[in-house]
């Protein structure tokens, strides 16, 4: 066995040599730290009921993380969603917000140099009360306003045949109204104190329910179907109009000129036609039950038979075709059939 001078001139001799590890001389092991050997740790086996419990504890607990994960994706997909259409709701709202205003400054632009620009203004307000009906009351008191202050209604008394033709813009105006969608009973047209001059234009199938159309010149316009419900008429120009299918229900027509017109089918129960003159109008299977026909000029008028007037209010100024027999001088409510 080596001593500890024989170890001490082997370092020297590797260290003069340029080595730092000192060799070791054959058959020798160099001492090192000794390595514990651990014993294999044993396995624990659990019961095979435990073993089936904690499965399907981690079974549940999976698919709870996964229902989770679910139900966090929805709320996120509606959370976006509804920000989304918050979004479009709001640019939807700034366009038509824009669009009114330039259609409110062509509208106010003067001159008939500038007519083209107006109508481009009527256009414009038509094509939003259909694109927002939240906006069609506000389009409708516009567009009214529009038509009272360009066509006020004179002082003196002029007859509906000799008022000046309204103008073109207040023609397309009036045209607009008359057609809007889903007309609202609470935006009952308001033309009050005007005079318009509306000859030969087409209003047909259009609302104009208890509007006040007082010495208005109809004539030959187009009313086929029109809703004229509670309308105020009195001394109207109505000569050759074509009133087929109307609804006159309510009307007031006292002193109307409806000469001519086309009445087929009109509905004027209750309306007002005393003093009218229907001379020569059309009245097939026209509905005048509860009207007022005193004073009216009957002469001439097509398809009026004794059934049509024995529920009308007539009396001794009342004018009938040839032929056609006056009603019983008895107030309406106390005929047996009415």
């Amino acid at each position: 066995m080596p001593t500890f001078r024989d170890r001490l001139a082997a370092v020297r001799t590797a260290w003069d040599s340029g080595s730092t590890t000192p060799q070791t001389p054959p058959g020798q092991r160099v001492p090192g730290p000794r390595r514990r050997h651990r014993a294999p740790a044993s396995v624990v086996l659990l019961p095979p009921q435990q073993q089936s419990g904690a499965q399907n504890a981690a079974q549940i607990v999976t698919a709870l993380a996964a229902v989770a994960a679910v139900l966090f994706t929805l709320w996120f997909s509606i959370d976006t969603s509804r920000k989304t259409d918050n979004q479009i709701k709001l640019s939807r709202a700034g366009q038509i917000a824009d669009r009114f205003n330039r259609a409110i400054d062509q509208l106010g632009q003067a001159g008939p140099d500038k007519l083209s620009i107006r109508l481009g203004g009527i256009y414009s307000l038509e094509r939003i009360m259909k694109d927002s009906p939240d906006d069609a009351l506000t389009i409708i008191e516009v567009l009214c306003a529009f038509v009272r202050t360009n066509v006020p209604r004179p002082p003196g008394a002029i007859s509906a045949s000799k008022a000046p033709r309204s103008a073109e813009d207040i023609r397309a105006a009036v045209t607009v109204l008359g057609r809007r969608p889903n007309p609202d009973p609470a935006g009952k047209l308001d033309f009050t104190g005007t005079q318009l001059s509306l000859p030969d234009l087409s209003l047909a199938r259009g609302q104009l329910s208890g509007t006040d159309l007082i010495g208005a010149n109809l004539s030959d316009t187009d009313l086929g179907a029109v809703d004229l419900t509670s309308a105020d008429l009195h001394g109207a120009d109505l000569h050759a109009a074509d009133l087929r299918s109307a609804n006159l229900t309510g009307a007031n027509l006292d002193d109307a000129e409806l000469y001519g017109a086309s009445l087929f089918e009109a509905d004027l129960r209750r309306a007002n036609l005393n003093g009218a003159d229907l001379r020569g109008a059309d009245l097939t299977r026209a509905d005048l039950h509860g009207a007022d026909l005193s004073d009216a000029d009957l002469r001439g008028a097509k398809a009026l038979t004794d059934r049509m007037l024995q529920c009308t209010v007539v009396n001794g100024l009342t004018r009938l075709p040839t032929g056609v027999s006056r009603p019983a001088d008895v107030p309406v409510s106390q005929r047996l059939q009415c």
